[in-house]
């Protein structure tokens, strides 16, 4: 909190926690309008009841330096503030796999999936301007990573299509989150977050 200083900030709250966080912790402001859902297993999860059929136009590739200045160029309108470098050290994060949607050479969502602790398959960040990329990011992206057991991934309960392709690979629902602020809401289009960037450390 030292470090933060006089700046807004955002938290997850686990439920049992959010009047500590709120009357006592200095996060007054609650999101009423939607949650943060944990969905995570143990288990493999099904990534073959997802689409693998991109729109016309759209390719994806593995991550490359040279799609950085793209990515952060999405990244920066979809959140409204820039964070280059936590961007970057994501797609590089040993273990991690990271695959860049394009149109015309430009990135229109982009994904990464890394191996936990625990060995699990955990997604995050991934957006993407339509519903139908994100199902191909997700599904390739598990593909990726068949060597670890659970998986997990946070998705916002107003993005009904990422709570759609939690449903379709098995994958359960285990806590809702609520979100707090310290100063004043975090507003960005939840319609192209998938999956949050990280389960505890980012606001989307």
């Amino acid at each position: 909190m030292e470090h933060i200083g006089s700046r807004n900030a955002a938290l997850n709250a686990v439920p049992d926690k959010l009047v500590l966080y709120r009357d006592r912790g200095g996060f007054p402001i609650v999101e009423t309008a939607w949650v943060c859902l944990e969905n995570q297993t143990e288990n493999p999860v099904n990534h073959e009841a997802l689409s693998d059929q991109l729109p016309d136009g759209i390719v994806l590739e593995p991550f490359q330096e040279s799609h950085l200045p793209s990515m952060f160029e999405y990244d920066l309108a979809l959140m409204g503030y820039e964070r280059r470098k936590a961007l970057e050290l994501n797609c590089k994060e040993f273990g991690s796999k990271t695959l860049v949607a394009l149109k015309d050479g430009k990135c229109v969502g982009f994904g990464t999936i890394k191996r936990s602790c625990t060995n699990w398959g955990q997604v995050g960040p991934l957006y993407a301007d339509d519903p139908a990329v994100a199902e191909v990011l997700l599904r390739r992206l598990i593909d990726s990573h068949t060597e670890v057991k659970g998986f997990a991934m946070m998705t916002c309960s107003s993005n009904a299509a990422a709570n759609e392709f939690i449903k379709k690979i098995g994958c359960p629902t285990t806590e809702e989150n609520p979100r707090l602020y310290r100063k004043e809401k975090l507003e960005v289009d939840k319609n192209k977050v998938f999956a949050q960037f990280h389960l505890s450390f980012s606001p989307y």
